[in-house]
């Protein structure tokens, strides 16, 4: 008989189908959700909407939440501790299991990732509730090293954050690889502007007109502003700003034709869905993350740099040199399929649940 498995979140997403699928394999399953659901009539799973009581940013589920968790021998909860009702969970006295499912140590683009930082007293409640948890699913490894001898560390699943990539033959040919490119919500904070600067001065250096084009897909509040720079630099012919694009063939094909991905100051699921299609990504080295960054390997399958001009010198050895670049995207496709597929991500789900179990 399968194990009945909810598994709570603040929405269901559409990059999160194709895992929550794999599980739904293994597990019968059901997905509450309180604000928005992107499920198909073909996901495997079962979705249940929960009503929300919000008070200064503490949200509490209605309907006796709790008796509702009752149904189920295991209830897998998004960590937040501005979800009182799921974060109450492990405190009651219960038989089901309970499993905390997130990125593991507090970061926001106001709040860096970072593992060496002195535990707040936040920190400290957060820990009570990953103690008297069942089970732990971490997006990164990284995140252990937090908490160090804190938590029990047979009962820690890291399940890599990771996208879904199409099942393509990916094209190595050093004449198609011509692109830098750039993928992402445009937000000032992310530093796009440090990459097209970096882009003109490297292009400065070449009088060819077969240097590199740099394509940036994604929407946002910069969008005008970064049109105008195009038009004021006269870089039309060479950077492309396509807007928003959300078919993943689409993107595919950017992929295939690109020879580094970069996003100077965020690294979150593009780092491993660039990986996926065997292309580099390249950071800042203390980059906005949420654990994703670290799974760039510095001159192995991606790219750190800590200044603008170091950035306008990975682009210029990109010309120079792109059999490098392909190189290392041949060994970023590899990690991503020996590490971060959507299977690995699904299985280490299950692996949590049959461990709660126990």
């Amino acid at each position: 008989m399968k194990t009945n498995v909810l598994l709570v979140q603040e929405s269901i997403v559409s990059y999160r189908l194709p895992v929550y699928n794999l599980i739904a394999e293994k597990v019968n399953l059901t997905i509450g959700y309180t604000s928005k659901s992107n499920a198909t009539i073909i996901d495997k799973f079962e979705v249940v909407k929960l009503n929300k009581f919000t008070f200064k940013g503490f949200h509490i589920i209605k309907n006796n939440f709790n008796e509702l968790c009752k149904n189920y021998d295991v209830v897998i909860i998004m960590a937040d501790l501005h979800y009182l009702s799921y974060c109450l969970l492990p405190f009651l006295k219960r038989d089901y299991k309970v499993i905390p499912w997130a990125i593991g140590i507090r970061a926001s683009y106001s709040r860096r990732y970072d593992v060496t930082r002195k535990k707040d007293l936040i920190d400290k409640i957060y820990l009570k509730l990953l103690q008297k948890s069942d089970a732990i699913i971490f997006y990164m490894a990284e995140a252990k090293k937090f908490w160090g001898n804190s938590l029990d560390k047979k009962s820690i699943f890291i399940a890599h954050n990771t996208a879904e990539v199409l099942n393509i033959n990916l094209d190595f040919d050093i004449n198609k690889k011509k692109s830098i490119l750039f993928l992402g919500t445009l937000y000032k904070e992310k530093k796009i502007y440090e990459l097209i600067n970096a882009f003109i001065k490297a292009k400065e250096k070449f009088e060819s007109t077969t240097f590199l084009r740099l394509d940036i897909i994604g929407k946002g509040v910069e969008f005008e502003l970064i049109l105008e720079l195009i038009k004021k630099h006269n870089i039309e012919n060479s950077v492309f700003l396509h807007g928003a694009i959300y078919e993943e063939a689409e993107l595919a094909k950017f992929f295939n034709n690109a020879i580094l991905c970069v996003s100077p100051d965020q690294a979150g699921l593009s780092v491993v869905k660039s990986m996926g299609y065997g292309v580099p990504f390249v950071t800042r080295t203390n980059a906005i993350t949420g654990g994703e960054r670290f799974n760039i390997i510095n001159d192995e399958n991606g790219l750190f740099y800590d200044k603008e001009e170091q950035l306008t010198q990975i682009i210029i050895k990109a010309y120079r040199k792109p059999e490098f670049f392909i190189e290392m995207g041949k060994r970023a496709r590899d990690y991503y399929t020996s590490t971060t597929t959507i299977q690995n991500m699904a299985d280490n789900v299950v692996n949590a649940i049959n461990f709660s179990l126990k």
